[in-house]
């Protein structure tokens, strides 16, 4: 029986997991890289680190799954978007792998902006950039460190490098410098006129050749099968950015379907025939199925909120969890289980890690009373997590045709939530099967490349699977709305102090 492999290298986690044909999950593989912050703002990984646990769990997926490296008929690879990574003349490493989560080009950003350059470059790539942004941390190379930028001969993303180690042929895919707002989205090409706008020309004799996720885009090496136990030969799809993967894993394909990522971010999208460039959006980027695009609007504001209060103040949750041997989360649901829609009366702005609003955004719990809690406290986080997707929903919700919204990332589990999410958001919700959605469209992909599907369409109607569904229920919704307008309110009303709060904390630390 043949098989699939996708590769996952994630921000946390870097992760072999490989499917049956039928989108069974096999087995699995996962490391933890190490991530440096040599400098404040700074998120850094070494290529070659990485790349060994790259092979460490692709060889542990193997040893688990006891299948034989001819069974695996296809290799692929997603990874996080955005950052950089910069090769010499001989593809090694110029320096090392610089995140999405890097906030070292905070200046370079402001004064792009003040050039005119931001508005420039947005029609044409659809994209509102931030720090992290692939020419952003180009041109901050460029500015910063001169003796990088001229050694540097190749330009690509997280999942190019490691597809590089597997196969010996450097390449990206349009989904992924699509994300990175360094090609011309509508026509699917690299655009000189962006790399001019920006002040990085040289850029353009640096960019790889540019495939399909879709296409086979090389071979596993003889050196890569003896690190990984993988058969030489094997075909390597091009993959793309975990974003469109993990929607395409869902069973996305058609005009007005919606994923929401309920995760470290609020990651919300739909698929549209037409790139339709949008002002009001984070980001319109190219699909990983032909003749399709994906408009994204997102914030860090998700999941990541409930981890930090879970991790602060639910050791109560932990340690019983550990007795019975089951997940905290399914504690914290079981608490959270006879509470009504109507039930509690706090607000929670889920700003934890900040938010596009405005940079000075915090989190914070308003209406708080003696009589409160720590129950009250977690549903108010729930709540407060589905009104940030609702905020990006509605940006987007003119392009909903489907009427539901498939939901993915590690607030999929909670059965609790995912209805909450229905009666918030207003639309029905299907919850897929799969935990590892973003690896799941990656072998879809896979799968097509190497002809085991004719299409795309055949490969989602064989390998994607629905385990629950969540109707909206009207009066919830009704009761939830008036809390999203006090959700509003105090946003607006806090904008102000956010930013005098901004203010003290940068004199006071100057102070000492």
């Amino acid at each position: 029986m043949p098989y699939l492999m996708a590769i996952d290298c994630g921000l946390t986690l870097t992760k072999a997991v490989i499917f049956s044909t039928e989108g069974k999950e096999i087995a699995h593989g996962f490391t933890k890289p190490e991530t440096s912050y040599p400098k404040a703002g700074w998120a850094e990984r070494d290529p070659e680190d990485l790349w060994h646990h790259v092979y460490r769990a692709v060889r542990y997926a193997m040893t688990c799954s006891g299948l034989e490296p001819g069974q695996i008929i296809g290799v692929t690879i997603t990874g996080h978007g955005n950052g950089i990574f910069c090769l010499d003349k001989e593809l090694s490493p110029a320096r090392p792998g610089i995140l999405s989560i890097d906030t070292r080009a905070s200046e370079t950003l402001v004064t792009l902006a003040g050039e005119g350059t931001l508005e420039k470059a947005h029609p044409i790539t659809g994209n509102q950039v931030w720090v992290a942004s692939s020419p952003v941390l180009l041109r901050w190379i460029k500015d910063k460190e001169p003796e990088v930028y001229k050694k540097t001969k190749f330009v690509c993303e997280v999942k190019d490098y490691i597809r590089y180690k597997i196969t010996g042929e450097l390449s990206t895919d349009h989904t992924d410098f699509s994300g990175g707002a360094l090609i011309d989205t509508a026509n699917i090409s690299y655009s000189k006129e962006i790399l001019d706008a920006y002040g990085i020309p040289e850029v353009n004799e640096m960019l790889p050749q540019m495939l399909d996720p879709w296409a086979i885009s090389g071979m596993v090496t003889r050196t890569c099968a003896l690190e990984t136990g993988l058969k030489e030969g094997t075909p390597v799809a091009t993959g793309g950015i975990d974003i469109v993967m993990t929607a395409l894993g869902c069973g996305c394909l058609d005009e007005g379907q919606m994923c929401v990522i309920v995760g470290t971010w609020s990651i919300n999208g739909i698929v549209m025939e037409k790139p339709v460039i949008n002002q009001n959006v984070l980001l319109t980027t190219t699909y990983c199925v032909p003749r399709r695009w994906y408009q994204v609007d997102a914030s860090p504001s998700s999941a990541s909120n409930l981890d930090w209060f879970m991790e602060q103040f639910c050791h109560f949750e932990k340690t019983e969890a550990e007795r019975r041997g089951i997940s905290p989360f399914e504690i914290i649901n079981e608490e959270l289980e006879g509470l009504n829609p109507g039930s509690c009366d706090i607000i929670f702005h889920p700003f934890i890690y900040g938010n596009n609003i405005q940079p000075s955004a915090r989190a914070g719990f308003y209406g708080l009373g003696g009589w409160h809690k720590r129950v009250d406290l977690l549903r108010a986080i729930y709540e407060g997590v589905c009104f940030s997707h609702l905020y990006h929903v509605q940006n987007l919700r003119s392009a909903l045709s489907d009427k539901k919204a498939y939901i993915s990332g590690g607030g999929r589990r909670s059965e609790i939530w995912t209805q909450m999410f229905a009666d918030i958001l207003n639309i029905p919700i299907q919850v897929p099967m799969s935990d590892e959605l973003g690896a799941l469209g990656s072998v879809i992909n896979a799968a097509v490349a190497v002809g085991f599907y004719k299409d795309h369409r055949e490969a989602v109607s064989c390998m994607c699977s629905i385990i629950r569904k969540h109707e909206p229920d009207l009066k919830a919704h009704e009761i939830y709305m008036k809390k999203y307008d006090r959700y509003n309110e105090i946003l607006g009303a806090m904008k102000t102090p956010w930013n005098h709060m901004y203010r003290t904390m940068h004199d006071i630390k100057g102070l000492t």
